[in-house]
């Protein structure tokens, strides 16, 4: 019996000891430093200790469920998970790295930065930042925070300004707007970072190039693509790549092609200068807030070509305080702007294509000399709001753009001065030409098919809109008038100008002082019986202006229409086109050769059916062979028929046709071709061109 008794008192001791054992390694495990929110429960019934040694009777068996330490070790266990959670941090200077404010320990010195680790962070509504740090020159450490619904559209998981050195190491920000901002700092690194948000992933904004002086890894991963950073490189290449987020900054002579960025947060250029950006691609396939496609900040003597930026949430491409920049054959496709200059001088704006873009090119913010030229700008689903507008813009030159589809052409804001904007083809929209600034000059415009062709908007009396001069434009086919002047209009010049269809009646001008007649010329007004007694071309009688009972003193009589000013088309160089029938000799027919992007696309658009009689053709020609059964022609806004005749790379005739006025459908070659040659309907037959003819290649 006594050999029993105490084969049971040495299993009780050692149960005992068993399970003082377990809950230490459970207390182990809560407190660990690497576990959020993990602190294990206790494993079973069978581990609670006993009440005392002493206790343990075999004869009934001891109870093994002690309730009240079983719920106290389960409160224990909570309150340790809790612990890990907390509200936003925010350290505006270094006496905000506080207990109170997560930090865990450290000196905030680059030996022993200041640690915030571990914490798991819900931001409230209302909230813009999990955590904020800013005005600091202490290290710190970020790590391994996990931040939730940060949802302000202005706030981010994470944001660091005007700080100096830190460091965010395997952090995650989720159900979030923005991931990380990094403002105005210097020598910040980002590594093994998580950002899954609705916006922007990383953002990193400075005034001076060292600003962006940061080691951002690779290994941040941003919506499941990973993040480019690249500082203070020359002579470089960077190709070939696919991600969220892109950025060069502080670099020289770099070669930028073929990347990739998608929903994210496009290509930045930030104190970049003599490189090439070419053949990338920056755009969007899902919803997601972010901003710009290609970005240049204070970047300067570069030359972006051939790139493919389309259905970004801003612009398409952004240039901000960037000067003598060249964009080149770049396709801007369905941004809120297509290309948009903020405060950026002497740049070069060429032969991009801009479509269905809410703004196609906007310049703004005290931007100036810059020349925005040969540029289609297109819409064909009401979208466009404004094609090329100018807000407190100075000494630009627009020149040569063909405009479609926009319910505004060109737009002068009230303060946009001295700016040229000549040889447009402004066609089917709302205004043609909308203006409220003063001293700008536009000559040898085509506006046609609008409402108003040349709107002054009534300012009632918050400014006035004066000094412009209009010279040498074409008007015609515009539903409710060619000019549209305002009651706070005055000393605008018009000379030179053609209005169609009856043009006194559409010309309104309810300002004072405007005047229609300078040194001498007036314009031509389209109507019947103004004499000329001595055939000088210039009419014996004035032209009524209403209501202003302005004069035009000056009347134009003649009218030759190849020197008119019809937009793209009165830039396009005009040569002999020969052609060779099959029988009889060869044909030399004039026409225009229209050999760029711009002229192509531009062809007969909304060329006035007055003048079409005697004109010349227009020879299309294009750098390599066409495939017939995409590439066609459209008649939408050409209101006369015309024939076309299609040639393949030899000159061979590849197909022909007359093509009917106003008609969207596309017109297309019976093979390849190269060159397309368009003649006022009946001209093929007349001149005998079939099947059988050759194009006379040059």
């Amino acid at each position: 019996m006594k050999r029993l008794l105490a084969i049971v008192l040495m299993i009780g001791l050692l149960a005992v000891s068993l399970m003082g054992c377990n809950q230490n390694d459970a207390d182990a495990s809560a407190t660990s430093d690497t576990t959020v929110a993990t602190a294990d429960a206790p494993n079973d019934a069978g581990t609670e200790p006993a009440s005392s040694v002493e206790d343990a009777d075999p004869a009934p068996e001891p109870e093994l469920h002690n309730t009240d330490v079983a719920d106290a070790e389960t409160e224990a266990a909570t309150d340790e998970a809790t612990s890990r959670s907390r509200g936003p941090i925010a350290i505006l200077g270094n006496a905000d790295f506080t207990e109170e404010n997560g930090v865990l320990g450290g000196a905030g010195t680059e030996e022993d930065p200041y640690i915030i680790a571990g914490w798991e962070i819900v931001v409230p509504s209302g909230s813009h930042y999990g955590v904020r740090i800013e005005n600091v020159s202490a290290q710190f450490v970020l790590r391994g925070l996990v931040i939730q619904n940060a949802n302000e559209r202005n706030g981010a998981g994470i944001r660091v300004g005007f700080a100096d050195g830190g460091r965010i190491e395997g952090c995650s920000v989720a159900n979030s707007m923005n991931g990380i901002d990094i403002v105005s700092s210097i020598d910040i690194s980002v590594d093994n970072c998580v950002l899954y948000v609705n916006g922007r992933g990383l953002r990193v904004v400075g005034e001076t190039q060292e600003q962006y002086r940061h080691a951002i890894a690779e290994t941040n991963l941003y919506n499941n693509h990973p993040i480019y950073y690249f500082y203070g490189l020359d002579g470089e290449t960077i190709s070939d790549l696919k991600g969220g987020h892109l950025t060069i900054a502080g670099s020289r002579n770099m070669t930028i092609r073929n990347n990739e960025v998608v929903n994210g947060d496009g290509l930045q250029l930030a104190f970049v200068e003599d490189s090439t950006v070419t053949l990338n691609i920056a755009h969007r396939t899902a919803n997601v807030m972010a901003e710009h496609g290609i970005q240049l900040y204070e970047s300067h003597n570069n030359v972006l070509e051939r790139n493919l930026v389309k259905n970004n949430r801003l612009a398409g491409i952004q240039l901000t305080l960037s000067h003598d920049n060249r964009l080149v054959d770049n396709q801007v496709l369905v941004n809120d702007v297509g290309i948009r200059l903020l405060a950026s001088q002497d740049n070069t704006v060429f032969e991009n294509y801009a479509y269905a873009n809410a703004t196609g090119i906007l310049i703004l913010g005290g931007s100036s000399g810059n020349t925005i030229r040969a540029n289609s700008v297109i819409d064909e689903h009401e979208n466009m709001v404004h094609a090329i507008s100018l807000e407190t813009a100075m000494d630009n030159e627009v020149s040569k753009n063909l405009i479609f589809g926009s319910e505004m052409g060109l737009v002068l804001d009230p303060n946009s001065r001295r700016n040229t904007m000549k040889e447009n083809t402004v066609v089917g929209g709302g205004y043609g030409i909308y203006v409220e600034g003063s001293d700008n000059t536009f000559e040898n415009n085509l506006l046609t098919q609008h409402s108003r062709g040349i709107l002054f908007p009534e300012t009632f009396q918050r400014s006035i809109t004066q000094g412009n001069l209009f010279r040498g434009n074409v008007l015609a086919d515009n539903g409710l008038s060619h000019v549209y002047t305002n009651m706070d209009s005055t000393a605008n010049q018009f000379t030179e100008n053609v209005f169609l269809n009856n043009g006194q009646e559409a010309v309104i001008d309810q300002g004072s002082g405007n005047l229609w007649t300078v040194d001498g010329m007036g314009n031509y007004w389209a109507l019947p019986r103004v004499p000329d007694m001595n055939g000088d071309g210039v009419g014996d009688r004035a032209i009524l202006v209403t209501p202003s009972e302005a004069e035009d003193i000056a009347p134009l009589i003649g009218l030759d229409a190849r020197a008119s000013g019809l937009g793209v088309l009165s830039t396009v160089e005009l040569g002999l086109v020969t052609l060779q029938p099959k029988r009889g000799d060869e044909i030399q027919v004039p026409a225009f050769i229209a050999d760029s992007v711009v002229e192509r696309a531009t062809g007969f658009r909304g060329f006035p059916t007055e003048l079409i009689t005697g004109f010349p053709g227009i020879l299309f020609v294009f750098e390599e062979e066409k495939d017939e059964t995409v590439a066609g022609f459209t008649m939408d806004t050409v209101p006369f028929d015309l024939d076309i005749a299609f040639f393949n790379a030899e000159g061979e005739f590849v197909g022909g046709t007359t093509m009917t006025a106003m008609e969207s459908n596309l017109y297309l070659a019976s093979a390849p071709y190269q060159y397309a040659l368009e003649l006022p309907s009946g001209t093929l037959d007349e001149l005998g061109i079939d099947a059988d003819s050759k194009l006379v290649l040059p």
